[in-house]
């Protein structure tokens, strides 16, 4: 999607999807920034089943939250585990400081847009 250089922050997306007996189960990581700065970026990863939420990390929030009864038991087990928190932690800086320059760059030096 093309997005205004006047927007406060863009996003980069990636989305895995799983499907199983005609549902499908996927998760969005998306990276939302307002500058190249790594305290200026989050990191989110949304969980969904059948476009419904059902838990997300955030690195603002720094833990799993959940949506739904299911998507609650989710994000309290995930949380319990300290090497998963420590992963999803890190994705800000692997995953997103890595892809944000780009678009960032972008951003700077369009006259009006940026793929984002």
């Amino acid at each position: 999607p093309h997005v205004s250089v006047f927007c406060l922050s863009c996003t980069d997306v990636l989305v895995l999807f799983c499907s199983s007996d005609g549902f499908e189960n996927y998760a969005v990581d998306r990276c939302v920034f307002n500058s190249s700065e790594l305290n200026d970026i989050e990191f989110i990863r949304s969980n969904f089943y059948n476009k419904l939420e059902l838990f997300r990390f955030s690195s603002s929030v720094g833990k799993f939250v959940g949506y739904t009864e299911y998507g609650v038991q989710q994000a309290d087990y995930r949380n319990s585990q300290a090497s998963i928190l420590q992963q999803m932690k890190a994705q800000r800086e692997a995953y997103c400081l890595n892809n944000i320059d780009i678009n960032y760059q972008a951003v700077l030096t369009k006259s009006g847009e940026c793929l984002c």
